[in-house]
């Protein structure tokens, strides 16, 4: 890297440094490490500064992560103006009569039967696309990668069976998270931990569907935030949850790992399988920021690594909220990774995420992405609010719950354009009523339930 290159990098980390200083002033504020902003500006702190300092010698653009910093400005703005920490102590006083609110046998009857249900799903949808459990067991990654082929090429039979174990595992792990503090015994939080993530192991291993495990990991997590905002507990992560996250850290990087080799590393040598799987694990978990960068640069008419191709006007919505545009009947063809421009820069990475970024750019502009950001920033403050006011609250919680999906997809794409997280919404709002239903009888008849 030239000295213009390197100035321009460390400017770039500079502009990530500001937004963890923002997220200490938001935390500061509120006194609560899991409010929106907080959460988001972490987020984005280590989704920037990791990518920058790790692949230090590719170049990046500063003023994208300065554009990704301002971003991050207007999602938390709305937790500076807000009382937050009134608000926290009005919590800790009017949920101390319902602590147990969410350990009943009704949610835990509901978690466990969403989950068979979502593997029973699983063999189904496997049986009409021609694949049985056998066949994964006798050839695990040659099967895999036959069913990545026929996804990337657009043969595989849509089928309900495979909607809905989605829609259902993605209920589930959200119960799993908050009922999950509310069992005393280990071998009960193992259980549901276990079960909790069994689904989205299959997905990647069976599919080489990656983003369903993580997904899955950070609604689970919405899902533990709420059970401890319940107690007053506002840290975003304690020894227990450190020792969990260790622990599902060893189990899952071999699923992981085959799941990058069921994308075709068919190479027997130890070295040359190392720096492949090297290269698909950089460009997955740092791709996103170089990408942006050069397509942010290619928007504003500054050089750029790759060729893009850019609209004219803006789509209005169309790239954030695609799936409730193909509701309403657009059938604007898209490609199967949602962009055909693949970023790569030597050897190092390969990647076609552009962030939530690129698209909501394409729709609003900058100046709208900035406004529409802090749009979304109050909608899920307001939510937050309202968990912390109402003694059992059940949209704001299913809000929170969708937001740490948000969150975590931001680095990939809107959340918004996939029908899944809708159809999330309402299951999860539908069980969370239900649940307010039980307690309210269980409490009134004792003896009955």
């Amino acid at each position: 890297m030239d000295e213009a290159t390197t100035l321009e990098k460390l400017l770039a980390i500079s502009f990530s440094l500001s937004i963890l200083g923002y997220a200490l002033i938001l935390k500061h504020k509120s006194r609560s490490w899991v409010t929106p902003g907080v959460i988001f500006a972490l987020f984005w702190f280590l989704f920037t500064f990791f990518p920058l300092t790790v692949m230090f010698n590719v170049p990046a653009n500063p003023w994208a992560t300065f554009f990704i910093a301002s971003c991050v400005f207007m999602f938390g703005l709305p937790g500076l103006a807000s009382g937050l920490s009134t608000t926290l102590e009005l919590n800790s006083r009017n949920k101390q009569d319902s602590l147990g609110y969410y350990s009943g046998p009704f949610l835990t009857y509901t978690f466990v039967s969403m989950q068979v249900i979502t593997l029973l799903c699983i063999l189904i949808n496997l049986s009409i696309q021609g694949f049985s459990p056998t066949d994964f067991v006798s050839d695990l990654f040659g099967t895999a990668n036959r069913y990545l082929a026929l996804r990337y090429s657009g043969q595989l039979d849509p089928n309900i069976y495979a909607q809905l174990g989605v829609a259902l595992n993605y209920t589930a792990v959200c119960l799993g998270g908050l009922i999950l503090n509310s069992k005393r015994k280990n071998l009960a939080k193992l259980f549901i931990l276990v079960l909790s993530f069994v689904p989205a192991a299959l997905h990647m291993i069976i599919y080489a569907d990656k983003g369903t495990l993580f997904l899955c990991a950070s609604l689970f997590y919405g899902g533990v935030i709420i059970s401890r905002l319940r107690k007053g507990d506002t840290a975003l992560t304690n020894k227990a949850t450190n020792k969990i996250l260790f622990g599902a850290f060893l189990l899952l990087m071999p699923v992981l790992t085959s799941s990058f080799i069921a994308r075709g590393i068919e190479s027997t040598d130890t070295g040359d399988m190392v720096e492949k799987l090297s290269y698909y694990l950089s460009s997955y978990a740092f791709g996103h920021l170089y990408a942006f960068s050069d397509w942010f640069s290619s928007y504003l008419s500054n050089p750029s690594l790759q060729y893009y191709r850019h609209d004219d006007g803006l789509t209005f919505g169309f790239s954030t909220f695609m799936a409730l545009f193909r509701v309403l009947g657009d059938l604007t063809l898209v490609p199967d990774g949602y962009y055909d421009e693949y970023f790569k820069y030597q050897e190092l990475l390969q990647t076609n995420i552009y962030t939530i970024y690129r698209g909501a750019i394409q729709d609003f502009g900058i100046p709208g992405t900035l406004l529409y950001m802090l749009i979304t920033g109050t909608v899920f403050n307001i939510a937050y609010i309202k968990i912390l006011s109402e003694k059992n609250p059940v949209i704001s919680v299913a809000i929170y719950i969708c937001m740490a999906g948000y969150i975590y997809t931001s680095f990939i794409i809107s959340i918004m354009v996939w029908n899944s997280i809708f159809v999330l919404f309402f299951f999860l709002t539908f069980a969370l009523y239900a649940n307010n239903i039980y307690q309210n009888r269980r409490n009134t008849n004792p003896t009955k339930t």
